[in-house]
C-alpha cells in the first residue's frame, strides 16, 4: 500500500528551527504542525503546506512530500 508523508520533522532538523517557532511564523497552530511532523493527519490542507513551502523556499514539493510503500493495515 502506498501512503503519503509528509518530512516535515526533516526540515525542521535540516533548518534548526522548531515547531513552536515554525507556528509563530506562519500562523498555524503548533498542534496541527505537530501532527503534521509525525504524519497522523489524514488530510492535507494545501495553505498550510503553501505557507511550510515559502518559509522555506521549496521549489520541489519532493522536498516536503514523499509517496512510502508500508504494509496493508488489517482492521
Amino acid at each position: 500500500m502506498i501512503k503519503l508523508r509528509l518530512k516535515l520533522d526533516e526540515l525542521l532538523k535540516e533548518h534548526n528551527i522548531t515547531q513552536s517557532q515554525l507556528s509563530k511564523d506562519i500562523e498555524v497552530r503548533q498542534a496541527t504542525l505537530s501532527e503534521m511532523s509525525r504524519n497522523i493527519r489524514s488530510e492535507i490542507n494545501i495553505p498550510i503546506i503553501e505557507k511550510i513551502a515559502n518559509h522555506f523556499d521549496i521549489k520541489d514539493i519532493h522536498q516536503l512530500i514523499e509517496l512510502i510503500e508500508v504494509e496493508e493495515e488489517y482492521k
